[in-house]
């Protein structure tokens, strides 16, 4: 495969990939903060090498044929953990994945993302996080999603060739990144030389309209993940995620003669929802959410505890959003919906929170659906639970033998288990952690909870907030 791309004229890199553990990078003090982590989720990265001619960045091999003392090299990438996670891109290159997908598992996908784009001048960007590139300039986070992911659903496999049903769990696939047309059909046709076929390949656009491509001074940076969550079998997910390099690979492909621009056009986007909200495939749903709410008050409710109703809103907006707003939007997907709470805090061990709503797996609306706890000075995601673990969990805030009782969750957030067999998400703190700081929320400090729902499968494409009946918390707090 790689001599047939030389042979069409690429130079030919390859990168790594790797799973990315947020919460020790930042505990380490490699990062000033997690980014939003989808507590207990892992995610997997490509990182590339820099492009011929473009200086390396600290931790990072030169590319192909570098000479250092060429005036006309180009910066280097952003200087950010770990080296080449986050890169320029020239208009006409494209990055290449080769291998197999996840083990199976609930879900899975596969997404580019513009990263670290540069200050706009006149803007105050005092609160948010920026790095100064060493290019006499400073960045500052985007991460914001360039379309559709290409998920379990929607992907070209082996076991889905031409996205046709099947399973796409473990299967030989193969994803070209890139913002120009021309170069991927060439990357195609070197494929097709090399005995690939054209029905497990996939194609992740960059919208170039959208971004500011090149490797010079100023230059957006983009990066790629991959997401995977609730293995069938959870050893041979760690063994996928611990080495993901003995099935898949990545390169970076760049043409030796540099190319005009060959932009595709923006990519329609999948519509969420079908106009069915909660509300109508569970009617009684307002009432039965209101005796749970009761249940909940008469069972955890006493004079040492006083009781706060949190507001549940919209987390993140979609990437082109964040992309049009210049807002940080933490990677986010549009597989899933983003909700949290208002900040609250912890004040003492005693203190605990009962999150309950509709189960969204059991309407229809998910195919799965996660609870995290966060801090918001560091954006940890520290604890969480999901849909698998939801049910029965209902059942005794609501009458004996109702039907519906499944439609339901309860669950309780707390430092620790009032009783050996309780069902409890339980919260580590920060200061003392062996793991580290980040695995953990200190009592006195802001924290959130956050809830996401994946793909409506349908749609292949995450719900419509206005279709969901919102999940809700309560903060019982000891007096």
């Amino acid at each position: 495969m790689a001599a047939e791309l030389q042979a069409d004229g690429f130079i030919v890199q390859e990168g790594d990939y790797k799973m990315i553990d947020i919460l020790r990078l930042c505990s380490e003090g490699w990062l000033k903060y997690c980014f939003g982590n989808n507590a207990g989720f892992p995610y997997l990265a490509y990182l590339l090498p820099p492009a011929p001619g473009q200086k390396p960045s600290r931790g990072q091999k030169p590319p192909v044929g570098f000479d250092p003392h060429d005036p006309n090299n180009f910066p280097a990438n952003i200087d950010f953990i770990p080296p080449g996670i986050t890169y320029k891109l020239r208009p006409d290159e494209a990055i290449l994945f080769v291998g197999k997908t996840p083990p199976q598992a609930r879900y899975f996908s596969y997404r580019s993302y513009v990263g670290f784009v540069a200050n706009k001048p006149g803007k105050d960007y005092s609160d948010v996080f920026t790095l100064d590139t060493g290019e006499g300039g400073f960045y500052h986070r985007v991460f914001a999603s360039l379309g559709d992911p290409l998920n379990h659903l929607n992907k070209f496999t082996s076991g889905t060739p031409n996205g046709k049903p099947g399973n796409a769990f473990n299967r030989e696939t193969v994803l070209i990144t890139s913002a120009h047309q021309g170069i991927n059909k060439r990357v195609r046709k070197a494929l097709k030389k090399a005995g690939i076929s054209m029905s497990i390949v996939n194609d992740d656009v960059i919208p170039l309209s959208l971004v500011n491509m090149g490797l010079e001074k100023g230059k957006d940076t983009f990066l790629v993940l991959t997401r995977a969550a609730l293995w069938q079998d959870e050893a041979e997910g760690r063994a996928f995620l611990t080495e993901p390099t003995k099935t898949c690979r990545v390169f970076r492909l760049t043409p030796k003669q540099e190319l005009a621009a060959g932009p595709y056009p923006v990519p329609e986007l999948r519509q969420r929802g079908n106009g069915i909200s909660e509300f109508k495939i569970v009617p009684n749903a307002a009432a039965d959410l209101e005796t749970v709410r009761r249940a909940i008050l008469k069972k955890y409710g006493s004079p040492h505890y006083k009781a706060k109703e949190l507001h549940t809103s919209i987390w993140l907006p979609e990437g082109y959003i964040g992309i049009s707003d210049d807002l940080d939007v933490l990677a986010e997907d549009r597989d899933t919906t983003y909700l949290k709470t208002d900040d609250f805090q912890l004040r003492s061990d005693d203190d605990f929170i009962i999150v309950y709503g509709v189960n969204h797996e059991k309407t229809g609306k998910a195919i799965y659906c996660n609870i995290s706890f966060y801090g918001r000075e560091l954006l940890n995601g520290v604890a969480g639970t999901n849909s698998a673990l939801f049910t029965g969990s209902a059942r005794e805030y609501l009458p004996a033998d109702y039907q519906n009782a499944g439609y339901y969750y309860v669950v309780k957030i707390a430092r620790k288990k009032s009783a050996p067999d309780e069902d409890c998400v339980i919260v580590e703190k920060s200061t003392g952690n062996p793991k580290g700081k980040a695995y953990g929320v200190d009592n006195n400090k802001e924290a959130y909870i956050a809830f996401r729902s994946y793909i409506e499968k349908p749609n292949q494409v995450g719900p419509a907030h206005f279709e969901l009946i919102y999940d809700r918390a309560i903060l019982f707090t000891k007096k």
